[in-house]
């Protein structure tokens, strides 16, 4: 009876080495997928920042981030100094597609690519791309207009 338990105790013992190890594989490659994104966060963020070198923009980009909303909608956004809403407007097409570039590359369908200016001045301080939740997509498809006066739509 004895040996009974003890050999039920090593299968056991055995089994729990088991799910710890697998336990222990999957959080491996949990973080490496995690990495992975993060290096594609930061991948983003400097082919945006060399584009405006290219482009002959001398604005940086302080950060590279992606987000989710409460709405449903996702997206990729990049906060940057040094760029006037007017270099936007004559570089639109292009920043349109580079942003749809780099979304697409993370995941994020390019539905809605805008810049943001800071309320009250002329600086663009971010450029977006969003994929839109079903809520926002009907809400923006309607109108042509920007969703608000601080908005430069690139692409919609």
């Amino acid at each position: 009876m004895r040996e009974r338990e003890e050999g039920r105790s090593r299968v056991k013992g055995k089994e729990r080495g088991e799910k710890k190890g697998k336990a222990e594989r999957k959080r491996k490659s949990r973080r490496e997928a995690l990495r992975a994104f993060q290096e594609g966060i930061r991948e983003g963020g400097r082919r945006v920042e060399e584009a405006l070198l290219n482009f002959g923009v001398k604005g940086i980009v302080l950060e590279a981030k992606v987000f989710g909303m409460v709405c449903g909608c996702a997206g990729f956004q990049t906060d940057t100094r040094g760029i006037q809403a007017e270099e936007v407007e004559v570089l639109k097409e292009d920043l349109g597609k580079l942003l749809a570039s780099v979304g697409e590359s993370l995941g994020i369908r390019p539905d809605f690519i805008y810049a943001r200016k800071l309320p009250g001045s002329e600086e663009v301080v971010a450029l977006t791309v969003r994929e839109l939740c079903e809520i926002c997509k009907e809400e923006f498809a309607g109108s042509n207009a920007p969703p608000r006066p601080d908005i430069i739509v690139l692409r919609k």
